[in-house]
């Protein structure tokens, strides 16, 4: 339970400001918080003096206006300090969950694979929730019940402090019980929060093949599964609101059970004249207010135990905290302030204009959990501005050689260099700039078609003139015009609102706008072409020998390495690499691998004879 607050001091420091202003308004309420009752004590006695004769109205008027004044020191605090803690535990919500998330993006793609995605989402929605309320509990528990209780136990303490002992004698009990559950608690909300994570990737795989569930008539099946789960799930939930909701009678009643020896013992005073009518008065409202918080203190212990649970689920999740180094003045003072989001992000080339050269060095790749590497001890150098041609079988490794030049995944041996630098000690900023990407399915999110190219919500990476020559180069300049909107046209969730081969293609105009304003080095396209024909897929290939081979000037040229079963593209390539069962077969130019009749040979004339028959029944 400590160990989580002691994680959470970043956080604490980016709020640092409301915590002082909340906590200093939380010393002053819940210090004068006894005032409303000693006074209201004293201004009984002075009615009854008063009756007595004793005191004057003038004496009954002040004591009226001292117990308002009281009440005023107590309650203005209050606002204060309610709305500066909980603003600044909304903002350590948004922080943790900002760090998280930057963590899981930089996070190594085989511990990616290895965790479903609706584990990551129930940990980034509701675990961080989860933290939220023990931190919530906390920042404000700490003034409003902790700091609120012990000033009445210090009153109660001055008026008397034999009956205070003795009233309290429970309270350690109930503190022991908060001790002893808190194994319950955290292993109950930590079988929660997995059952919610297990119920949320089966929501999200669910709903993402939901046409295939269609089409299969596995609707139902889908149902009862998401029912099976969601089942579980509650009952986890329920075990612990039954564990958390029975413990709390029991803490009120170890609580409050001072109040009978208080009024054994208290009246017994009064009529023996130890004590007067108003000082009793004051010493039970004391008592009940302190009952009416006090039996929070052991279910404080509960809600940090339950926020140490989701922390730990959370830990290996979060980034390193932004540190206050950069915010604006005053940052920590301001409610609706998020770390990190002033500072501007300031896209520099690090290395000069041009073509990237790429080497492999004995290259074997295998992926995460597979049984037999992808890629065996290849070697190959490609030229700076070259266009290479790889293809091969399915399964032949032209992927996992894609996902080895990126440094996505760790290679088993050898070495992948970008300019004679290793790919993998390429810092993330210098690689978004060198490195361009289109992979076998081009992901699209929700936005528009500009923001889909340039990956920045406001779109603003690089001009229209420069996005406009992406889109001719991916023959997707006509389609762009026809939008509604142009460049700002909504595609949908997943591009769900443009065909398969605009999707393709915006994928590809991304690649270019990688290194905007510029091109990138290195332009890497996994199976580019598969959802566009084959007279699209020449004109794109041209466009892009065109714009980036060895007529281009030299800061324009990119380096190209094309992987695909298709091969319409390659007689356009300086060379070609055949691949089988991750190793080189062939290599040589386009005509030099025709030639040979070898794989290579007989596969492109295989599709060229399917090309030729296919158009034959398209005349017909």
């Amino acid at each position: 339970m400590f160990a989580f607050l002691w994680g959470m001091r970043p956080y604490f420091r980016q709020v640092a400001g409301q915590l002082v202003l909340g906590s200093v308004s939380g010393i002053i309420m819940n210090t004068a918080v006894v005032l409303p009752a000693i006074l209201l004590g004293r201004a009984i006695d002075r009615v009854l003096s008063l009756e007595r004769g004793e005191a004057t109205a003038v004496d009954v008027g002040w004591a009226a206006l001292a117990f308002i004044g009281g009440t005023l020191l107590t309650e203005v605090p209050r606002i204060g300090k309610r709305w500066w803690l909980m603003t600044a535990n909304a903002r350590i919500r948004a922080n943790v969950r900002a760090d998280a998330f930057r963590g899981v993006l930089a996070w190594p793609m085989a511990d990616l694979q290895r965790t479903p995605l609706g584990d990551l989402m129930a940990r980034l929605v509701g675990d961080v929730e989860v933290l939220g309320v023990g931190v919530r509990e906390f920042t404000i528990e700490t003034w409003d019940t902790v700091l609120f209780s012990l000033s009445f136990v210090a009153a109660m303490l001055v008026i008397d402090p034999r009956l205070t002992l003795l009233a309290l004698s429970p309270v350690p009990l109930a503190m022991l019980l908060a001790h002893a559950a808190g194994r319950w608690v955290t292993g109950r909300s930590t079988r929660a929060r997995e059952a919610i994570a297990d119920l949320t990737s089966a929501i999200q795989e669910h709903l993402a093949g939901i046409r295939v569930l269609r089409l299969f008539g596995r609707a139902s099946a889908s149902v009862e599964r998401v029912a099976a789960l969601s089942g579980r799930c509650a009952e986890r939930n329920l075990s612990v609101v039954r564990l958390r909701g029975g413990l709390q009678p029991v803490y009120t009643t170890l609580m409050t059970a001072g109040v009978f020896l208080i009024v054994w013992q208290g009246s017994e005073q009064v009529v023996g004249g130890a004590m007067t009518v108003g000082a009793f008065v004051a010493y039970l409202e004391l008592f009940l207010r302190f009952v009416n918080r006090g039996h929070r203190i052991p279910q404080l212990v509960n809600s940090l135990q339950s926020g140490a649970a989701a922390y730990a689920r959370l830990r290996p999740l979060l980034a390193p905290a932004l540190t206050v180094e950069g915010e604006p003045p005053r940052a920590s003072f301001h409610a609706g302030h998020l770390a990190g989001v002033t500072r501007a992000i300031i896209r520099t080339r690090t290395r000069p204009v041009g073509p990237a050269a790429l080497s492999l060095c004995g290259v074997t790749f295998r992926y995460p959990g597979a049984t037999t590497p992808a890629l065996h001890g290849l070697s190959f150098d490609i030229p700076a501005g070259a266009l290479i041609g790889v293809t091969g079988p399915v399964g032949s490794g032209k992927t996992a050689l894609t996902r080895a030049i990126l440094g996505l995944y760790p290679l088993e041996s050898g070495s992948v260099l970008i300019d004679g630098r290793p790919v993998e000690e390429l810092p993330a900023s210098e690689r978004t700039g060198l490195i361009g990407y289109l992979p076998q399915n081009a992901l699209l999110f929700s936005g528009s078609l500009r923001e889909n190219v340039t990956l920045t919500p406001e779109g603003a990476a690089a001009g229209d003139d420069f996005l406009m020559r992406a889109m001719r180069l991916a023959v997707l300049e006509e389609d762009v015009r026809a939008f509604p909107h142009g460049l700002d046209t909504d595609i949908g969730e997943l591009g769900i609102r443009i065909s398969g081969g605009q999707r393709q293609r915006v994928g590809l105009a991304r690649a270019m706008a990688a290194a905007a304003p510029g091109y990138p080095g290195l332009l890497v396209l996994d199976d580019p072409f598969s959802a566009v024909d084959v007279a699209t897929e020449a004109r794109i290939v041209a466009a892009l020998r065109h714009a980036f081979g060895p007529d281009a000037p030299l800061e324009q040229r990119v380096t190209i390495v094309v992987c695909s079963h298709r091969l319409a593209a390659f007689p356009y390539a300086d060379a070609v690499m055949v691949l089988r069962e991750g190793k080189i077969e062939e290599k040589g130019t386009h005509a030099e691998l025709v030639e040979s009749r070898g794989l290579y040979g007989r596969i492109y004339r295989a599709q060229r004879v399917a090309e030729m028959t296919a158009g034959n029944g398209a005349l017909r």
